[in-house]
């Protein structure tokens, strides 16, 4: 099960950073509307839930290394 979780943490943060290239690259071209802002939110978010999965197994290796036999 630990390994759905990094597998899904690795997916997260690499479609959030392609997508930030790619909002990037459209607001270069085209300029900024309300397709660039939801999607810069939807990165913002990403970013966001890595974190939470980070934090998360932090907690969880941390509760694992302090277990008492």
């Amino acid at each position: 099960m630990l390994d759905k979780f990094k597998v899904l943490a690795y997916l997260l943060i690499s479609s959030a950073s392609s997508a930030a290239t790619r909002v990037d690259d459209w607001q270069s071209n085209w300029g900024k509307d309300e397709f660039t802002e939801m999607a810069t939110a939807s990165v913002a978010l990403a970013f966001l839930a890595f974190i939470a999965f980070a934090i998360s197994s932090l907690i969880s290796g941390y509760n694992l290394c302090n277990r008492i036999p």
